[in-house]
């Protein structure tokens, strides 16, 4: 039988992804989220997570995306630009790391300051995964897993898309950072497993980010029901495409996405195919 996880990303970073995030919940088949305690709309997702404790919670670590560490940036200065925020994306963070720029000490105190303020809220922590899946590189992966674990939190993401699977997607850069990303991916997951941390054993939606149509969805769930075990759907909804899009570069279809996970459609199709919608605590 096939389990799926629909994880929304980027809870907490803005009030439109945080209402698109409930309503996916509530109307859709949203089961899972992952909070960024860097989000400048946190405390409100907090509020909300609390309010619906049917909505798996994850840790969205985050060291990349023009967002603001927890620490002082005067304390990580190794991870931030001269504005005092995070590089832009993965590609700059992986420049600074493989010429040797990054301190990984201020790595580690600012992924445990990040999970400490999230397990700090109460609320139950089911898994940990990453902003554009930097938790996953080899030399932050050690980290990551060590503070999860540190906290009491045992199921992480490894966002090992199938290398061939386009689904519609025909730009060659987002294609190339998905092989890469997925190849380091494999690689981390006998490491995670003999730490005893639980792992989906597949993932769709890295090379849809942001992008997520019906179609899109459908396609995928095709694959899920092809394949028994434990999937993850990574999904970026919100309710205004123009503000989101205005304040974050990443040119997301968040509105589109919501209405994907909310269609009728998708729920019966994962009704019509005995999918079965669980959170990473159901791993546990």
């Amino acid at each position: 039988m096939s389990k799926l996880i629909i994880n929304a990303d980027d809870f907490g970073l803005h009030s439109a992804v945080n209402a698109g995030i409930i309503d996916g919940h509530l109307t859709g088949v949203i089961t899972s989220t992952s909070l960024l305690a860097t989000g400048h709309a946190f405390n409100e997702a907090v509020a909300m997570a609390k309010e619906h404790d049917t909505l798996g919670i994850g840790v969205h670590i985050a060291l990349v995306g023009g967002l603001s560490p927890v620490s002082d940036p005067k304390e990580v200065p190794s991870l931030v630009t001269k504005d005092g925020v995070f590089v832009d994306n993965y590609i700059e963070f992986m420049k600074r790391l493989y010429k040797g720029d990054i301190n990984y000490s201020e790595v580690r105190l600012e992924i445990s300051r990040q999970i400490e303020k999230i397990v700090n809220t109460g609320l139950r922590i089911t898994h940990v995964d990453g902003h554009q899946h930097m938790h996953i590189l080899p030399t932050i992966l050690p980290i990551v897993m060590e503070e999860a674990l540190t906290n009491h939190i045992k199921a992480m993401r490894i966002p090992n898309e199938r290398g061939l699977f386009i689904n519609g997607v025909y730009n060659p850069f987002r294609m190339v950072g998905k092989l890469g990303l997925s190849s380091i991916a494999e690689q981390a997951m006998s490491t995670v497993r003999q730490k005893g941390i639980h792992i989906n054993q597949y993932f769709w939606g890295m090379i849809n980010g942001g992008q997520l149509t019906e179609i899109a969805l459908i396609r995928i769930l095709k694959e899920v029901k092809d394949y028994p075990g434990i999937h993850e759907i990574m999904t970026h909804p919100g309710i205004d495409n123009t503000m989101l899009n205005r304040i974050y570069n990443w040119n997301y279809h968040w509105k589109e996405e919501l209405e994907a996970l909310t269609s009728d459609h998708v729920r019966r199709y994962i009704l019509q195919h005995d999918i079965e919608l669980i959170n990473y605590g159901d791993l546990q």
